[in-house]
């Protein structure tokens, strides 16, 4: 996986419904721009609710015209969906079965570092990142801001909508 041509997304596990389809809108313009202008072949998404679904399931979609991108699940651990609803695992084993490689940070089920050592991973392998962040004080916000500081550039698309 090369890190110049590496985007990944971080963002909210809960977004208003009667936002949901700008985000999804404002995703796929910034995944074609990633691609077409900066040359990204490889999409990391970190399996979790919300956003992280959303975008997924937009590279997905997109590589429909885009053949050569790569979707790469970095999950926190074994059995992170075991506690959501019927309809969100099976979002979630649609995802995973169509992702080009999945990796688990730990080798372990939940563990309170988990989520946080799958974000420092991601931040590691990227050089670009697709946010949906809200709230600074959230895993999301830690996230970004620990990207900015190694220099990554970031797009969030809710500043884009709000």
């Amino acid at each position: 996986m090369d890190k110049s041509k590496t985007c990944f997304f971080t963002g909210h596990r809960k977004i208003a419904q009667s936002k949901i389809e700008i985000v999804k809108a404002q995703l796929a313009e910034n995944i074609e721009k990633m691609i077409t202008e900066y040359g990204v072949n490889t999409f990391i998404d970190g399996g979790a609710l919300g956003f992280d679904t959303i975008a997924a399931e937009t590279v997905i979609e997109m590589r429909e015209k885009y053949q050569n991108i790569k979707l790469v699940m970095y999950l926190p651990c074994y059995g992170q969906s075991k506690m959501w609803k019927e309809s969100e695992q099976f979002r979630y084993r649609m995802v995973l079965s169509k992702a080009d490689k999945i990796i688990y940070i730990t080798e372990s089920v939940y563990t309170d570092d988990c989520m946080k050592l799958r974000n420092l991973k991601m931040i590691k392998d990227s050089s670009f990142c697709i946010a949906f962040c809200l709230m600074q004080k959230s895993g999301t916000g830690f996230t970004l801001r620990n990207a900015e500081n190694v220099g990554i550039e970031i797009v969030n698309i809710a500043d884009e909508i709000y």
